[in-house]
């Protein structure tokens, strides 16, 4: 069994006798939902949020399957930041057959979502957990709830106008840049393959905020593709934890002091982005019916 989750500070493999043994504390991504991003170094996995963002990930899905992304770059790289794709700064204005969206920064609380708590404060939000393996943050007060920028979320560019993301996408290659939250539109995350996100050539974030003078060395993006339009037999399969599960509350208990032999002190308290709900690739059969909608 291979368990990984992207911390801050890279890639970590979990070892297999972490708590998730039973099968049902792991659900399967459905292949709708499964972004496939081909990149030089390598094969990057992403999971849509349709439940938190349905316009743009139904965007993004029109995107992908146009192919309006392959043979595209990243453009924009700042260490520490962001990784951002697309067509370029200010061309994506240019093509009235894909208008700006709406925002969804945010969606109200109710009983679609299950939500687990982390139990540990937060400076940008009331409360924080998960969500089907989403970093979440809520407010009971105004009756929403969020995905929070940590590493490896998907997020939609825009301008000063918050009604004006279309085609450019981002996502935290550092720290995570929770002063985003709620102020752009994240629609997914990361599940495997951060790692050829890191290798990105950068720009200089003091040279037209981090976009990449030269277009030759801007990292390409080959190709792009929804799981679900891909042969059974080349479609890649991940499975995420349920982060309500017995299994994930060790996990995270866990993490609190991940070291005790090594850690003499440590806080009771967990970040939010120091670690991701982990992964795993399934070794069972395709099944046939089709995996439950999340």
């Amino acid at each position: 069994m291979r368990l990984s989750t992207v911390l801050s500070a890279g890639l970590l493999i979990a070892s297999a006798s972490t708590a998730f043994a039973a099968e049902e504390e792991w659900r399967e991504v459905e292949p709708e939902n499964l972004v496939v991003m081909d990149v030089s170094y390598g094969r990057i996995l992403l999971e849509l949020a349709p439940a938190f963002a349905p316009k743009h990930a139904e965007r993004f899905r029109a995107l992908v399957r146009a192919k309006f992304y392959d043979g595209q770059s990243f453009y924009r790289v700042i260490d520490g930041f962001v990784a951002q794709g697309g067509i370029g700064e200010g061309d994506d204005k240019k093509t009235p057959e894909w208008p700006a969206l709406q925002a969804e920064f945010d969606r109200p609380i109710d009983d679609d979502l299950t939500f687990t708590q982390l139990g540990s404060p937060d400076l940008f939000a009331r409360e924080v957990g998960h969500v089907d393996g989403f970093p979440v943050g809520r407010d009971w007060d105004e009756g929403r709830t969020w995905i929070l920028h940590c590493p490896g979320t998907l997020a939609m560019a825009r301008d000063n106008d918050p009604n004006t993301g279309s085609t450019e996408f981002y996502v935290p290659i550092g720290h995570g840049p929770r002063r985003l939250d709620r102020n752009l539109t994240a629609f997914g995350r990361v599940l495997d393959g951060m790692q050829y996100l890191q290798k990105l050539n950068r720009g200089d974030p003091k040279v037209e905020s981090g976009v990449i003078q030269d277009a030759s060395k801007r990292d390409a993006i080959v190709r792009v593709q929804i799981a679900a339009d891909m042969p059974v037999g080349e479609r890649p399969r991940i499975q995420v934890v349920d982060t309500a599960s017995k299994g994930f509350a060790e996990f995270k208990a866990q993490r609190r002091n991940p070291a005790p032999d090594f850690y003499k002190k440590v806080s009771p308290n967990l970040d939010i982005c120091a670690f991701n709900a982990p992964v795993q690739v399934p070794t069972t059969p395709q099944p046939n019916k089709r995996s439950r909608r999340r």
